[in-house]
C-alpha cells in the first residue's frame, strides 16, 4: 500500500558504503554522513544521513532516524523522518512516529505510532558541523561507558 502519492516511485537505495553486520552492536550518541548506510546488527542511537538506510532483517535501531531514504526490514524503536521514501518491508516492526512525503506498507509489517504522510514536519536535516557542546557532550557520554 502507498500512501502520499498516486503512483510508487522508484526505489532509491544506494550501494551502502558502509555495512554494520550481524552480531555487531554499537551504542553511540550519533551516526551521521553523507553516504548510504546498512544494518544487520544493532544500533543504539540517533542517525542522519543525507544517503539512503537500509535496515535489514535482522538488524535494530533504538534512536530517531533521519535519511533520505530508508528500507526497513527490521526493528525500530524511535521516530522516523524520511525526505524522500520510506519503505517498511513486511518483517518491519516500528514503534515510533513517522514523517515522509511517501510511505509503502508491505502486508505483514507492523507500525505503533503516528503517520504524517504528505508533507514532511521536521525534514532530514543533515548538520555537517554540529555544535561543539553536542561533540563535548558526546565525547563525556563514550567516557562514561568505558
Amino acid at each position: 500500500m502507498l500512501f502520499g502519492s498516486k503512483k510508487a516511485l522508484p526505489a532509491e537505495i544506494d550501494s551502502p558504503n558502509t555495512v554494520i553486520g550481524s552480531g555487531i552492536t554499537i551504542e553511540a550518541a550519533r551516526l551521521t554522513g553523507r553516504d548510504s548506510v546498512r544494518i544487520d546488527g544493532e544500533f543504539k542511537g540517533n542517525i542522519e544521513l543525507q544517503g539512503s538506510l537500509v535496515l535489514g532483517e535482522g538488524g535494530s535501531i533504538t534512536g530517531e532516524v533521519r535519511s533520505s531514504y530508508f528500507l526497513v526490514a527490521g526493528e525500530v524503536n524511535g521516530n522516523i523522518y524520511c525526505d524522500t521514501q520510506l519503505h517498511f518491508a513486511a518483517t518491519a516492526r516500528v514503534v515510533g512516529d513517522v514523517n515522509t512525503p511517501n510511505l509503502i506498507l508491505d502486508e505483514g509489517s507492523q507500525v505503533t505510532g503516528r503517520y504524517n504522510v504528505g508533507e514532511v514536519t521536521q525534514p532530514a536535516t543533515y548538520v555537517e558541523n554540529p555544535p561543539e557542546d553536542d561533540i563535548l557532550e558526546d565525547r563525556l557520554r563514550f567516557l562514561e561507558g568505558v
